[in-house]
């Protein structure tokens, strides 16, 4: 099965920041095309937040669809999907997410598993200094078919609290599209 990157239509007409009418309009466009694709992953992100093209922000190519909320301060909480190829076991790249934190002298916590609509996931924490102050993020791996989904969600830790149960909340919404539309008007 291919996966495409779906999020629910109505964040596409919500967008973010001080993108001007035609990067909201090619943002929207985006979203409502892979909408229709049986496959396409989605998460139902917190009311109120809005889409940002992460590419426009500097960040890798597999981060395919990223949301912003409000906070109180310059650092704003934020959710992102990214998706790649992964040949390895869940185990394996918990190891290598685990080094990698290790590297950089991030705490790293495995939470373990988590349910969520798109199946068995696993659940980890991570805490870190940045320069707005130190930042707590959550990460959801699922691995399908050789394909890596890790949703992300993020805040500075003090402010983490108050936006946990919205990102639990999106994480367990993180699903497929498995509507098949019949063409030829049959049902």
């Amino acid at each position: 099965m291919k996966y495409y990157l779906m999020l629910p239509i109505f964040i596409a007409i919500s967008l973010y920041g001080e993108s001007n009418e035609s990067e909201k309009s090619k943002l929207a466009d985006q979203f409502l095309k892979a909408a229709g694709q049986e496959g396409s992953i989605l998460f139902t992100p917190p009311e109120g937040w809005g889409a940002v093209d992460p590419q426009s922000l500097g960040l890798s190519e597999i981060i395919k669809a990223m949301v912003i909320g409000k906070g109180k301060h310059e650092f704003p909480p934020s959710m992102n999907l990214a998706i790649h190829p992964y040949g390895g076991t869940i185990k394996d790249y918990l190891k290598e997410v685990k080094k990698e934190n290790d590297a950089i002298r991030a705490d790293f916590k495995d939470l373990g598993n988590i349910q969520v609509q798109a199946g068995d996931a696993r659940l980890c924490q991570v805490d870190f200094k940045t320069k707005y102050g130190e930042v707590r993020e959550m990460h959801l791996f699922l691995l399908k078919e050789g394909t890596m989904f890790v949703l992300t969600a993020g805040a500075l830790k003090e402010e983490f609290p108050k936006f946990y149960n919205d990102f639990f909340s999106s994480m367990r919404s993180l699903r497929f599209n498995t509507t098949i539309v019949q063409k030829d008007g049959g049902s």
